[in-house]
């Protein structure tokens, strides 16, 4: 028997179809060492056996059809096996993609609020900057005040010498 009924990593979905091949490659003389031999092989490695098996002119017709059997079998394990793969790589990148995604709007709303602290430090600095400005001509004034008072007390001085 090439094909293990029971093994769930074979691909194969329907025990039927597992027991025609296994019919087929037994009626043509062969058995589970093709299957066994390569079931943990990439596909080219496989084909790669299947070729030279095929090529050789002293390996018989029967043993041929059933090592072809087998080979098709192990195809379909190996599509399986990627198939499995991508789902858990899909799997992965989704798990992902929410990752970032969560992180994405945990940023945003963190760069929102220092848009709006931003927003009102700057505000509060045009009102300190207005009561500077202010505040400095209010000192221009009161200078310019004691300035023309001062000259005036000097010219009265003035005068009265």
């Amino acid at each position: 028997m090439a094909l293990d009924l029971g093994d769930v990593r074979s691909g194969f979905r329907h025990i039927e179809v597992v027991k025609f091949i296994n019919e087929e490659v037994l009626d043509n003389g062969g058995g589970p060492d093709f299957y066994l031999t390569f079931r943990s092989q990439p596909w080219n490695e496989i084909e790669d056996e299947l070729l030279s098996i095929i090529a050789d002119p002293h390996v018989p017709q029967a043993t041929k059809r059933a090592c072809t059997w087998s080979a098709l079998a192990l195809n379909v394990r190996v599509i399986a096996r990627q198939l499995e793969q991508q789902a858990y790589g899909v799997s992965r990148l989704q798990e992902q993609m929410g990752e970032r995604e969560t992180i994405a709007w945990a940023l945003a709303s963190q760069l929102q609020r220092l848009r709006k602290e931003r927003d009102l430090l700057v505000s509060q600095l045009r009102g300190v900057r207005e009561d500077l400005r202010q505040v400095l001509n209010d000192c221009k004034s009161a200078h310019r005040l004691q300035l023309v008072q001062a000259e005036r007390r000097f010219q009265d001085v003035v005068t009265e010498s």
